[in-house]
């Protein structure tokens, strides 16, 4: 019997796989049989027996050498076909595509800015490759996503921030669909830039849209508790599964700690930068999402993000045992390369680029369009890690806020080992992604079948019954991979009995029972890899008269 693998546990021991794009591969049309035995595909005797029983026909040559078949049928034949005793599996084929690339040009289009220390040909845009985001998006583009961004709002006019907007609110501001500062604005694109949309710069969620919360200011970029308590209860409300907070500092109080404890309750994932300074304190939010416990893979109630540079070095931000994991925010913290990370920018000029010391000098065009701009800090690295937390959330509806939080971090690029410097990691957005999808919290499907008329021959008390099943275990959600199947409880009523078991835990697919005259029904229930295991149908599978 050809051994199944085992599922992986995804919590502590996560693989880089190599993934197929989930939104643009298209079913064949064909199915692939795998055998029990290898040698029953090579063999044209055996391969013709199973064509001829079940009604199914060859449609490709397969792959003789691992025992698999490529063949079409209907739902009946096919029916059949996963019940014969030769078959162990018959899977749908899929036409899959390269992996996915959006075409936004400052994923491609090499830098000209600040070149000295750049390598050469480095995009635009690098940091999503390297944190591993093309990889995510062959699972999902994060199309029902949605990402609350607590910030200075955004420019509501902006072309690839202006069809991503799903509520915009004020929590102490005015007209959160404008942005004077630019701060909001550079978040919410690194978060959910319009992506393959030909211009600019893509998003890390890619589909992802936005919760817009635009809070009120006291100047220089300092904004009030009360308006970021009431902000996390408005991004919450809203339906945010993850809440970005690129903000952060000073002591911490029971009034935020009530606000936080609002959205965790609702599972939503909370992201905070760290210090933009070299120090152990993060400071509120970040205190009270991981006060202290970052080594410990479980624990905490949400993300503290510090900032790498290019050379994957901490790029002299918070550190110490607050930090949960790393993200890019800067090229080089120094005089090296451009200054920060490329994203969107208001079209109206902001307070950034002027005032007493000159501003910040930080606007760049792409493509002839000048709302652009650089950024560097902890408040650049966050909205990627954010992105990614709405992404899995979407992906896998059945995943607890404590998984959320311990998939990112033990996906990040950190040896599976926690250090001062970057927590746990700089994100692994595909691995994390490919761990999201196979967590199983759905139960799979089983369905037994024989004839449904039976006769006894001449003198015989019992006549014997060839009863089957087979089960699938598709994971319960698009983009999810079930643990699949490795048990079956095969049930049995005689008449108007009650229903036993006949078979316990078993890993056979047929049985050969030998039943006496009478009205038999069957039924099976199915047990996978992850513990899952399906519940009683309302009414049996078949119905067997069994007559002398």
């Amino acid at each position: 019997m050809r051994l199944a693998f085992a599922a992986a546990t995804v919590l502590f021991s996560l693989a880089l796989l190599a993934v197929a794009p989930a939104h643009a591969a298209q079913p064949t049309g064909r199915y692939l049989v795998v055998f029990d035995e290898p040698q029953a595909a090579r063999s044209s005797s055996v391969l013709s027996a199973v064509l001829a029983r079940t009604g199914v026909v060859r449609a490709g040559r397969g792959v003789p050498e691992l025992g698999i078949a490529t063949v079409r049928g209907g739902q009946a034949a096919l029916s059949r076909l996963r019940g014969d005793r030769a078959v162990e599996s018959v899977s749908v084929e899929w036409a899959r595509d390269l992996r996915r690339t959006p075409n936004d040009p400052a994923l491609s289009t090499p830098e000209t800015v600040s070149t000295n220390g750049v390598p050469a040909g480095t995009p635009i845009q690098w940091a999503l490759a390297r944190e591993n985001f093309p990889a995510a998006w062959d699972v999902t583009t994060g199309d029902g996503a949605l990402v609350g961004v607590i910030d200075s709002g955004v420019d509501g006019n902006h072309p690839e921030l202006a069809g991503k907007i799903a509520s915009a609110d004020g929590a102490g501001a005015a007209n959160p669909l404008t942005d004077t500062d630019g701060h909001g604005t550079h978040v919410a694109g690194l978060a959910c830039a319009g992506t393959d949309n030909g211009i600019g710069i893509a998003g890390a969620g890619w589909g992802c849209r936005l919760a817009i919360v635009k809070v009120g200011s006291t100047g220089f970029g300092v904004i009030r508790d009360e308006d970021i308590i009431d902000g996390i209860r408005v991004a919450t409300e809203r339906g945010a599964q993850a809440i970005n907070m690129s903000f952060g500092g000073g002591a911490t109080n029971a009034a935020l700690r009530e606000a936080i404890e609002f959205a965790v309750s609702r599972d939503v994932v909370l992201v905070a930068a760290a210090s933009n300074d070299a120090t152990a304190d993060q400071g509120a939010p970040a205190v009270e999402l991981q006060p202290g416990d970052g080594p410990l893979l479980e624990a905490g109630r949400g993300l503290v993000v510090t900032a790498a540079g290019f050379d994957d070095a901490r790029a002299g931000t918070g550190f110490g045992p607050q930090i949960s994991v790393a993200a890019y925010g800067f090229f080089d913290d120094g005089p090296l390369g451009p200054p920060g990370l490329v994203s969107t920018f208001p079209g109206n000029p902001t307070s950034r680029e002027g005032g007493l010391f000159g501003g910040c000098e930080c606007r760049r065009e792409l493509g002839g369009d000048s709302r652009y701009a650089y950024l560097a800090g902890t408040s650049m690295a966050t909205p990627q890690v954010t992105a990614l937390a709405a992404m899995i959330a979407d992906l896998n509806p059945f995943l607890t806020l404590r998984e959320k939080l311990t998939l990112i971090k033990a996906g990040a690029r950190g040896g599976g080992a926690w250090g001062p410097d970057l927590g746990w990691g700089i994100i692994d957005a595909g691995r994390t992604v490919d761990a999201a999808r196979r967590i199983d919290r759905s139960p799979p499907f089983s369905r037994a079948r024989a004839k449904r008329r039976v006769r006894l021959r001449p003198g015989a008390r019992r006549a014997p019954l060839r009863l089957r099943w087979a089960g699938s275990d598709p994971g319960g959600a698009p983009g999810l991979i079930g643990s699949g199947v490795t048990r079956y409880d095969v049930y049995v009523r005689r008449g108007a009995g009650r229903p036993r078991r006949m078979l316990t835990s078993t890993r056979r697919r047929s049985a050969l029972p030998r039943l006496r005259p009478g009205v038999y029904r069957f039924f099976t229930t199915a047990r996978d890899r992850a513990g899952n295991l399906e519940a009683r149908p309302p009414r049996h599978d078949v119905r067997v008269v069994v007559r002398r």
